[in-house]
């Protein structure tokens, strides 16, 4: 049962990593600015992965740290803990991506969210996914280790 731990865990940290890297969101259309991811779109459209991002540094820190306490066969607990905060927080930022032209559009009037809903689009990649099953990986890993 530790090995099948050791692995749930250390391919959650990589599922972490690797979704630093993968697109989490593409947008099509005029200039929009992302606000809690920090990232701009040109218009025409722009693919946004996690590097573009400042939250990549956090992401590979998070990992290093599950990584680190893998190996070492310790602190269960705050591995739990680590992969449900990484479950929420995924699952928050796949809302924010599915919804963000909504959600940035939405301190203008009518007829700007009409405009932006037409001239708009978005499509959610890999990246969030990516971050919530790192996280349930995570937690299924610390869970089977206790």
């Amino acid at each position: 049962m530790a090995f099948v731990s050791r692995f749930l865990l250390l391919g959650g940290a990589a599922g972490l990593a690797l979704a630093a890297l993968v697109p989490w969101v593409t947008i099509r259309g005029l200039e929009l600015r992302l606000g809690p991811v920090g990232a701009e779109v040109s218009p025409g459209g722009r693919t946004v992965n996690g590097t573009d991002t400042s939250l990549w540094p956090f992401l590979l820190g998070v990992a290093a740290v599950v990584v680190i306490l893998a190996l070492l066969n310790v602190a269960r607990k705050v591995l739990l803990t680590v992969g449900l905060l990484v479950v929420a927080a995924g699952g928050a930022l796949l809302y924010y991506l599915s919804n963000v032209v909504e959600i940035e559009s939405s301190g203008s009037n009518a007829i700007e969210k009409l405009i932006a809903d037409a001239v708009i689009s978005s499509s959610v990649g890999p990246g969030a996914p990516l971050i919530i099953a790192g996280g349930i990986a995570i937690v299924a890993g610390a869970v089977l280790a206790s």
